[in-house]
């Protein structure tokens, strides 16, 4: 007999910080179809306060959760470093998956869970929310077969306030936690698998005016694509002034700009401009959980196996900067 499809997805969440807050917990409390069930956190306070406003019961041991609470899908959202065992623990009860970006800050952990999340099966997203933006589609459609010769793309500005960021065991650098957007929706438009990577960085000026400060205050990464494409990522937080995010896809005769708000297409005849009307983190989540619903794990913005691919990519830059040498994938 066929399983029944959910009509109302039971959640719970890892983690009810700054992004569960601002990026998820806010329209999902609204949704007819989502009841909020429980919140695990290490922060006792935050997570008692959160559980009360959104009518959840609160935890701060995640098994506990797990073991007491009937569950659909949970969202992880902490930290890059923090990601231990939360992933493995959701797997193994065969629950839906919710995954913020990063993956987390080496490879071998990822590598980890996702071999777990094939194992078990289970619906298992990620949040590169650039994917749901009307504007990618709209580039898609855009470049259509047209082959695109190179990128250029730049996450490039200030620095996060929060003392974990500017540490690399906790945050992996700014490539890995903020440019990791934009390696994403490259190798999302672009298409193909990336087949080397070269990075370089420079440290110290940061260093001598920010306490515990050891990332890259700017570094710059080349990747090739297996079909020949070439992409220059650059990445920087000595801007608080700001200076750009977004990417640059130059095809024969025209060039696309996208920054996750609009996109701007210039060609001999002139130029478009199209601006985002969607909702990113709504899109993102209303897919996942139509996912779980539906059980068709694939119909999510980003598998957990390709943001696999996209976190390999960080990590081999990470590495090249570390070695000097190129790093094949």
């Amino acid at each position: 007999m066929a399983k029944a499809k959910l009509k109302q997805v039971r959640v719970g969440f890892m983690g009810v910080g700054g992004v569960a807050r601002w990026a998820h917990l806010g329209h999902l409390s609204k949704w007819e179809d989502v009841k909020l069930v429980a919140f695990s956190d290490v922060n006792k306070e935050g997570v008692e306060k959160a559980a009360q406003e959104f009518g959840a019961k609160a935890y701060t041991d995640n098994k506990a959760m797990l073991d007491r609470e009937e569950l659909d899908a949970v969202y992880v959202c902490v930290p890059p470093f923090a990601h231990t065992d939360q992933e493995l623990l959701v797997a193994d009860r065969k629950l839906a998956l919710f995954v913020e970006k990063p993956l987390c800050t080496t490879l071998e952990k990822a590598r980890e869970i996702n071999e777990a999340v094939k194992k078990s099966k289970i619906v298992a997203a990620v949040g590169y929310n650039w994917r749901a933006c009307e504007i990618t589609r709209k580039a898609q459609e855009i470049i259509g077969k047209n082959p695109i010769s190179a990128a250029y793309g730049y996450w490039v500005g200030g620095m996060p306030g929060v003392m974990w960021w500017r540490q690399m065991k906790q945050s992996g650098g700014q490539l890995v936690e903020q440019t990791t957007h934009v390696v994403d929706i490259a190798r999302y438009i672009i298409g193909g698998k990336v087949t080397s990577v070269y990075a370089a960085g420079a440290k110290g000026i940061a260093k001598k005016r920010v306490e515990k400060h050891d990332v890259h205050d700017n570094s710059i990464a080349l990747l090739t694509f297996d079909h020949g494409t070439v992409c220059a990522l650059g990445s920087g937080h000595l801007s608080p002034q700001g200076f750009r995010t977004g990417i640059d896809l130059l095809l024969d005769g025209m060039t696309l700009t996208h920054n996750n708000s609009e996109l701007r297409v210039k060609h001999e005849k002139g130029e478009e401009v199209y601006r985002n009307t969607n909702k990113p983190y709504e899109d993102e989540d209303r897919k996942f959980l139509d996912a779980v619903k539906s059980g068709d794990g694939s119909s999510v913005c980003c598998t957990y196996a390709d943001a696999f691919e996209t976190h390999r990519v960080t990590m081999a830059a990470n590495e090249s900067m570390e070695t000097g040498e190129v790093v094949k994938l």
